[in-house]
């Protein structure tokens, strides 16, 4: 026993010994300052605000035409992912305007079918706060999306409408969701 803790004290004495041991190149990549990082948020010498600028949509003017501006937000929408936010909180903007909230829903149900969820989901978004019943026929279609998140808002968007589910899973099967769809569709 006496001779293992010995040998152990010994290897951590030498341990210890080569820890503290550098190399002449070591020790002078030790005093140079480290490179500065493409990325600014890792970089040290940046400062406290960000260099990178992020894609801005220029507001819509709020005294044009209300047909106009939509039609011009619902291509920035459209457009891509850094104009798609600022496009939709204009939008909500533009659709709580008296008689506007139609113009918006008419537009925007078309980007329901667009092959990007990240331009169905704001879509589908806007379609539930400014749609009436016009808009329970695009809410059943979208039982059917293959994005989950797009199927569960739709459903609970109907749920809260019909107040009723029809057996309705976002999480189901491909089978048990469409023969629930069917019953959406029926009522």
């Amino acid at each position: 026993m006496m001779r293992k803790l010995t040998g152990l004290l010994a290897f951590g004495g030498f341990a210890l010994l080569l820890s503290g041991c550098t190399t002449t190149a070591a020790k002078k990549a030790l005093n140079k300052p480290a490179h500065s990082d493409a990325y600014t948020g890792f970089d040290s010498e940046a400062s406290s605000a960000s260099r990178r600028k992020a894609a801005k949509v220029d507001p819509v003017k709020e005294d044009g035409d209300a047909e106009q501006a939509v039609t011009q937000l619902v291509e920035y929408l459209h457009k891509d992912r850094a104009h798609a936010v600022a496009a939709e909180e204009q939008l909500v903007m533009w659709g709580s305007r008296q008689g506007v909230d139609k113009v918006v829903v008419s537009k925007v149900r078309l980007l329901l079918k667009d092959p990007k969820v990240e331009v169905r989901a704001p879509a589908l978004r806007l379609t539930m706060l400014f749609g009436g019943s016009e808009v329970n026929g695009d809410l059943i279609e979208a039982l059917g999306d293959e994005e989950y998140g797009i199927r569960s808002t739709a459903f609970n968007s109907l749920k809260a409408r019909a107040k009723r589910d029809f057996g309705y899973d976002p999480g189901g099967g491909v089978v048990a969701r469409e023969k629930s769809t069917q019953e959406w569709r029926q009522w």
